[in-house]
């Protein structure tokens, strides 16, 4: 009877441990030569994916390709929703599409490609930027920003080091200057560095296209906001940005190189209507956004400074007069003085005929000072 016991307890748990397992059949593709990687290491992993797009790895598995370039076999999947593979290749990691797993399904199939690298960015090119752009109050502007890289090679970019930075690069992107990163998706936060006229990826960019979307503010005491972006000069040109500029009362936009393309109505997340400027092939864009306190202070400041003109000049113009009558009589008292000083001496001296050409001009002077009008 105890045997029995032990017998039904032991397929029990076979059961509940079988329950969690899933048949997966895995390949694995050099994709830059064409062919498959045999006998070398992956990673399956039992994943749990969020709503906000991340996932939460809740066991992972250690497995090898068979000679074919392939792996059959099964995996404890147990709580997990997902399942996806995991490849180091060259120092690079890459992922299989996500799998969610169905009751239903015993069966699942994995193929991911994995690519040689490079460090030449010749087929890397930002095909396109979405950029809109929310007053929030007078003083902040908040920003989305989604920058589209294509990589048109079979091979993954892997960037070159930057002496200046001390650090790997493999994209530069360009940010209004005083901007403040609150959120960053498609790219390792960890593999980025903030600089005060943009960021430095260190991130890998895979063959095809892949998005990165920021959202940032800027603070502007005056209320001016200088959003302009450089780019730096061995920097992939933009080829085609978009920038939406919520359309709210008495707020002002202007760009000196991207096209005024009109009002556009939007119903998305951030519904209202949008005026909107396009350009192509651009490494640097000016765009500067005034809010209605600006044009109010500077309204005031052009008034203020309009007024002390007028007062300047006026005060000047009146006196003028009074500092001339001033420096006559200044004048004319320093030449009493001389005057006064030569005579004396030349009476004890008895030096009148030496003196006399001297007193003559001086006295001259004193006369046309006396003649004129005001003294």
């Amino acid at each position: 009877m105890r045997e029995k016991i032990l017998l039904i307890t032991f397929l029990i748990i076979l059961n509940a441990a079988n329950a969690f397992a899933l048949s997966v059949r895995v390949t694995v593709t050099n994709a830059t030569k064409d062919e498959k990687l045999f006998n070398y290491p992956f990673k399956l992993l039992a994943v749990e994916p969020d709503k906000y797009g991340g996932i939460r790895v809740l066991k992972t598995h250690e497995f090898r390709t068979g000679p074919s370039g392939t792996f059959k076999g099964e995996m404890d999947v147990s709580a997990g929703k997902a399942i996806m593979g995991e490849i180091n290749y060259r120092g690079v990691l890459y992922y299989s599409p996500l799998l969610h797993i169905k009751k239903e399904q015993d069966n699942y199939t994995l193929d991911f490609n994995v690519y040689e690298i490079t460090d030449k960015a010749d087929n890397v090119e930002i095909s396109e930027r979405l950029i809109t752009i929310n007053p929030y109050d007078d003083k902040t502007v908040t920003i989305y920003d989604t920058i589209l890289v294509e990589n048109n090679s079979r091979f993954t970019y892997v960037g070159k080091y930057n002496d200046k930075l001390k650090t790997n690069q493999t994209l530069f992107i360009p940010l209004p200057a005083g901007y403040s990163l609150t959120k960053v998706q498609g790219i390792d936060q960890q593999e980025i560095h903030p600089l005060s006229g943009g960021m430095v990826s260190q991130s890998e960019i895979l063959p095809g296209e892949s998005s990165i979307s920021l959202k940032y503010f800027v603070k502007s005491d005056i209320g001016v906001f200088d959003l302009s972006l450089y780019g730096e000069d061995n920097s992939p040109m933009v080829k085609s940005i978009f920038l939406f500029f919520q359309n709210k009362e008495k707020w002002k936009a202007e760009s000196s190189n991207l096209q005024y393309r009109g009002e556009k109505k939007s119903e998305g997340s951030a519904p209202g209507i949008f005026n909107v400027w396009e350009g192509k092939d651009l490494r640097r864009i000016n765009f500067i956004v005034s809010a209605p306190s600006r044009q109010a202070f500077f309204n005031l400041w052009q008034a203020s400074v309009l007024i002390a003109l007028v007062i300047s000049v006026f005060g000047l113009f009146i006196m003028k007069d009074r500092v001339y009558k001033w420096n006559i009589r200044r004048e004319k008292k320093r030449l009493e003085r001389i005057l006064t000083r030569l005579k004396d001496e030349a009476d004890a001296e008895d030096l009148r005929g030496y003196y006399k050409s001297f007193l003559k001009v001086l006295e001259d002077r004193s006369r046309e000072i006396e003649e004129r009008p005001g003294s």
